[in-house]
């Protein structure tokens, strides 16, 4: 289902204009719940959904998954039942899972009017199904913090760019080789779903341009280095990037550094995708010549990159 930007933009704004007066009805008292740390969705008219609750350890409570299917997600979230009567309850769920084929538009309809799901809930789109891949993490996911994620994106951060019809970087999963969830790459929402993905050298330049480079260690030719700081900005058609590493083992050069960090933002904005707002970049340098940057194309963007290696 295609995403209408208006009236998303629309629902957001009353969502959150009824959070903020405490409109919304109060939940039931915790106890009577089961409290869901994450749930993920499958499916496109049949939905199923998987969730994993959360532990309580002054309780000694173990994490156990609960299953549920229905024409809706709404209706497949209301089937969720495990070994006891208590109702789950989704306004603690930390990390929301989309397996592929899954409308993203309807379910990110769903958290707008649902009066439990938050904003600040995580979102990820998994390779492959979910629920299962979910289902075999659920010890490992019950203990995470998932806020703390540094790739994290919130629904709530994502919305806004889809609304306006922009791509958004969405962190891809995928069930490793003893079929736990690890990091896969990086996904690329637009309007109408998940356009494709960024692995590899693009899913580094993504982070590049996302402003998460710092601390990361890179093997280069001639030795490894750890990025410091990096700083991208984008201007009359030219994407500049400013890298600064220190060298950690080798005798790396500035050059590999800067071929490098070249070759990784070019692979990132290879496909198409502006999932940064570089032609907003572009427009706010240039607002007279708006019309012309607008929804340009970044794959034709020159990319200009300055490596500086600091004493160790």
């Amino acid at each position: 289902m295609e995403m209408r930007g208006g009236k998303w933009a629309l629902a957001l704004v009353a969502l959150l204009a009824l959070k903020g007066t405490g409109v919304l009805p109060q939940g039931r008292e915790m106890e009577q719940r089961k409290l869901i740390s994450a749930l993920a969705v499958d499916g496109g008219t049949a939905v199923a959904v998987t969730a994993v609750t959360g532990v309580r350890t002054s309780e000694d409570e173990e994490a156990e998954v609960l299953t549920g299917e229905g024409d809706s997600l709404a209706q497949a979230c209301r089937e969720l039942r495990g070994g006891s009567a208590r109702r789950a309850y989704l306004g603690q769920t930390e990390q929301l899972l989309l397996g592929d084929g899954t409308p993203v538009g309807e379910t990110l309809e769903f958290v707008l009017v649902d009066r439990e799901l938050r904003l600040d809930t995580l979102l990820y789109i998994v390779k492959g199904p979910a629920g299962k891949a979910l289902a075999d993490s659920a010890e490992l996911v019950s203990g995470e913090a998932g806020g703390q994620d540094p790739r994290g994106r919130t629904v709530g951060e994502v919305l806004p760019r889809l609304a306006q019809g922009e791509c958004a970087l969405v962190p891809a999963l995928a069930a490793g080789e003893d079929g736990l969830l690890e990091p896969a790459g990086w996904a690329v929402l637009g309007p109408a779903g998940v356009l494709g993905y960024l692995e590899g050298e693009a899913a580094l330049g993504a982070e590049l341009l996302s402003g998460m480079g710092k601390e990361r260690v890179v093997t280069l030719p001639g030795g490894a280095v750890e990025l410091l700081t990096v700083r991208t900005w984008a201007g009359e058609g030219v994407l500049r990037c400013s890298i600064g590493a220190r060298a950690l083992q080798g005798e790396p050069s500035v050059e590999e550094l800067t071929a490098w960090g070249q070759d990784c933002l070019e692979a990132a904005l290879a496909p198409g995708w502006d999932c940064w707002g570089l032609d907003r970049e572009q427009g706010a340098l240039e607002p007279w010549a708006w019309e012309k940057w607008r929804d340009s194309p970044v794959s034709g963007l020159t990319v200009e990159v300055t490596g500086r290696l600091v004493e160790p």
